[in-house]
């Protein structure tokens, strides 16, 4: 039986509110601790740069805490990294922060509140075998299918296999995050995160690097996190 939480405001309680500030502060200073260090290794950090890292930061950290205010922080944060992306020609990962993670991020900020039994918040769960097979075919089915969007759309786009592998995983750890599924946090450790580090040092983009770093400690601390949570709610 899954179990009843209480309603949840849309804009959040006022604890929601003080650790989204608190959150943005911390993921300020520690864009600015990056960029310091960056500079003196005479490495440039853009604006949009900058921007995709202080709210990316803020969004992982209130999303592993199940912070409504994840969703705010995620749809600056897309827009200032999909502008960014598309500029140094990562098209897979650019044309994802528009058309899917600032959608879904949307829903999912009515999702969170509303989306669970009598319209109250939504509790966390764990996919049963039936949407384990779901879940990973459809991972490939968009691997695939983004391959083959963005092989016609542009002439020799950078890395595109492992560029669309990450799409199509993010795709699906965001899908199981807005559904507030534990095993979203698997899919954001490995194939997104460890994949994703990679190829950003691999393309001279040390910035977003060291953001996926933060991110893969952070979805080690979520899977802890929700995973407490998911047994709260059951037990």
């Amino acid at each position: 039986m899954t179990p009843v939480r209480h309603h949840k405001p849309l804009f959040g309680t006022s604890s929601d509110r003080k650790e989204a500030a608190i959150s943005l502060g911390g993921s300020l200073l520690l864009t600015l601790l990056y960029t310091t260090i960056a500079r003196e290794l005479d490495t440039t950090t853009s604006a949009l740069e900058f921007w995709s890292l202080v709210f990316s930061f803020s969004c992982v950290w209130l999303s592993r805490t199940e912070n409504i205010y994840s969703m705010h922080a995620g749809i600056v944060s897309s827009v200032c990294m999909g502008t960014f992306l598309l500029q140094i020609e990562l098209v897979g990962q650019g044309w994802i922060q528009f058309v899917y993670y600032i959608p879904i991020q949307l829903y999912g900020w009515w999702a969170w509140c509303r989306g669970g039994e009598q319209k109250t918040e939504l509790p966390v769960t764990r996919l049963n075998q039936k949407n384990w097979v779901l879940t990973i075919s459809g991972f490939a089915a968009i691997w695939l299918g983004t391959r083959i969007l963005f092989g016609a759309i542009y002439e020799n786009p950078q890395y595109i296999w492992w560029d669309t592998s990450i799409v199509a995983a993010s795709i699906a750890a965001q899908s199981l995050m807005t559904l507030k599924k534990v095993e979203s946090w698997m899919f954001w450790f490995f194939p997104v995160n460890v994949s994703s580090i990679v190829l950003y040092l691999y393309t001279d983009v040390p910035a977003f690097a060291v953001m996926y770093t933060v991110f893969l400690a952070n979805a080690a601390w979520g899977w802890r996190q929700w995973t407490n949570s998911h047994k709260k709610d059951f037990s």
